[in-house]
């Protein structure tokens, strides 16, 4: 009896320093239990999606290729031959692009991430150079093994995704979505390709890698019966695990002798404004 088999074709590991970071201290930083902690509370699907134009899934059934979440992946399987793990049930066309489409799930997550507010500019994530997106300067998708943070050298204008879809479903589609993702079998040089230049399965897997930054925010202060406003006179790092402590002798300028009496709550991610391109968290106390 014949077995369907299946072997990995590339993955996108998605990290957020929010989630991920212990107070201050980032999570490369931490010690291995709390590690493993945050990262057994975290999924990154908590706060974005990646999901498969409707082209894509045609895609999908055409070449027997699968995908599945994981809380750290989203991870794309083919469909091997019964004779040899490293070629595919069915070729894969080495000019082939699968796209998904990026969405937040969460409404905050602009607050607390380190990326420009998409009015004008959207997402893209590619291991290639689109000729649609020719003339346009962004960075490409990092892999697993480099040191590259999400930033907004990965924004592009929103019209040019806006009309990279060509049937009306997908333009819609595109419209809505905050970023989009483009993974070719070749990429843009040998380390970002998907498959070998023969067409065969990497005998590794390529893993790129998505990590966002936290924002980092003045955090003001307030108490409405003493008539208190102190801004601290440093960025503070927001995080969703651990905790910042801030000193009421050193992290403010402006003298006011009830400080030294109050305690310094970290900010929720809800109360931001921007001034004069400055984030600043309120918290009330």
């Amino acid at each position: 009896m014949l077995s369907t088999q299946y072997k990995k074709l590339f993955s996108i590991k998605v990290h957020h320093a929010y989630h991920l970071n212990s107070g201050d201290i980032e999570y490369e930083d931490l010690e291995d239990n709390l590690k493993q902690l945050n990262l057994r509370k975290y999924n990154w699907q908590d706060f974005i999606s990646i999901s498969p134009t409707r082209a894509t899934e045609k895609f999908f059934k055409r070449f027997q290729l699968l995908f599945k979440y994981t809380n750290e992946e989203l991870i794309v399987f083919a469909r091997v031959s019964e004779q040899n793990v490293q070629e595919s049930f069915i070729p894969l066309e080495q000019d082939l692009v699968l796209e998904f489409l990026i969405n937040y799930n969460d409404p905050y997550f602009e607050n607390y991430t380190d990326i420009n507010p998409l009015s004008e500019e959207k997402i893209l994530l590619s291991n290639f150079l689109p000729t649609h997106f020719q003339g346009i300067d962004f960075d490409l998708l990092p892999l697993e093994s480099e040191d590259r943070m999400f930033s907004n050298n990965f924004l592009v204008p929103s019209e040019s995704i806006d009309s990279y879809f060509i049937d009306s479903w997908s333009q819609t589609a595109g419209a809505h979505a905050k970023g989009l993702l483009l993974i070719r079998m070749q990429g843009e040089n040998g380390n970002l390709n998907v498959t070998n230049l023969n067409g065969t399965l990497k005998l590794n897997p390529t893993v790129f890698k998505l990590h966002f930054n936290n924002r980092s925010t003045f955090w003001t202060y307030l108490q409405n019966a003493n008539k208190i406003s102190a801004t601290t006179n440093s960025l503070k790092p927001l995080t969703k695990n651990g905790f910042v402590q801030i000193q009421s002798d050193s992290d403010f300028d402006e003298p006011n002798d009830n400080l030294s009496e109050l305690q310094f709550p970290n900010p929720s991610v809800e109360r931001i404004k921007i001034e004069a391109n400055n984030y600043y968290s309120e918290i009330y106390i």
